[in-house]
């Protein structure tokens, strides 16, 4: 079990401290700080920062083969590489979604609590390359946004803030003047402008399409990430049945014996999953599906991977 019972409902300042050593363990040789002014350990699926055309050169051995400038070699004979110059600041935003329909799961944490993990553990792998994190917490009732910084105690008052947010009560009862996921994302696009790679990290309840096309006008000059946290409840009806559902405090009754009712639960979760698969894959926007009941550090190994050799 990746998280002990008590931090499967709010996540500790302490541990979102500790994912930076579970980045050390997954990607950095002996343990060493990967330097900043390298290209790191792991090639991450991620474009990194932006590159800057230099100029043509020929080749040399170890060069990559990807670089090499076809139209060039033709008309001279042998063969000539692109050589770009390497941005030397990047922004990393992320918009993490923690409002009350994040704090829900069946196994092993809430969704909120994995969306806070695995924000830790990549904002730790780009602050170790030396990039400027910033970004905008969303709850029920207010947006905080972090101008970028790449001031480590700039990065503590982020994961301070998460954790209290993480830690709020939740309530079975509708929210009223909720926060939206369409007004984040448009007050988020205000102060990001472009060649910065932005994560959404929500559970995406509220989809809409102006929402959709807040995410497409940042792809067109950001590289776009969309991870979708849910619960394995969420996509399969249980049982007709009733059902208790409580924070606690309060106990509500959850009546499924309706096969109406059931059909319309499994298709909310299936048509707003297939509508941002199908979004993503069109707007060349990475999409990331994670389970509550996913190993959430082997899901950003898998976007952060080693090299192969």
């Amino acid at each position: 079990m990746l998280l002990k019972n008590e931090e499967a409902i709010s996540a500790s300042l302490e541990s979102l401290i500790r994912d930076k050593y579970q980045v050390y363990k997954l990607f950095v040789s002996n343990h060493k700080k990967t330097s900043r002014t390298t290209n790191g350990n792991y090639r991450s699926v991620f474009k990194g920062r932006g590159m800057d055309f230099d100029e043509v050169r020929e080749y040399k051995e170890g060069d990559d083969v990807r670089l090499v400038d076809w139209r060039v070699t033709a008309r001279q004979g042998s063969t000539f590489t692109k050589v770009y110059r390497e941005e030397k600041e990047r922004h990393v935003y992320f918009m993490l979604d923690l409002r009350s329909s994040m704090r829900f799961a069946t196994k092993q944490a809430f969704k909120s609590v994995i969306a806070a993990h695995i924000t830790a553990l990549l904002a730790w792998s780009f602050e170790d390359k030396g990039d400027k994190i910033g970004g905008l917490l969303l709850s029920d009732k207010e947006m905080q946004s972090f101008r970028p910084s790449g001031l480590q105690r700039s990065l503590m008052r982020f994961f301070n803030e998460i954790s209290l947010k993480t830690s709020e009560k939740n309530v079975l009862k509708p929210i009223e003047q909720e926060i939206s996921l369409q007004a984040a994302c448009w007050k988020l696009r205000h102060f990001c402008k472009s060649g910065n790679i932005v994560f959404f990290i929500s559970d995406f309840s509220d989809l809409t399409e102006d929402t959709l096309k807040c995410f497409a006008s940042f792809a067109k000059s950001n590289e776009v990430i969309l991870i979708n946290v849910y619960d394995e409840l969420e996509g399969t009806c249980p049982p007709p049945n009733i059902y208790s559902v409580t924070n606690g405090d309060e106990t509500l009754a959850l009546n499924m014996r309706s096969q109406q009712l059931q059909k319309a639960y499994v298709n909310y979760f299936k048509k707003r999953y297939d509508t941002l698969k199908d979004f993503s894959t069109r707007y060349g926007i990475h999409y990331i599906p994670v389970s509550t009941a996913m190993n959430y550090i082997d899901v950003v190994a898998n976007a952060l991977r080693r090299k192969s050799k």
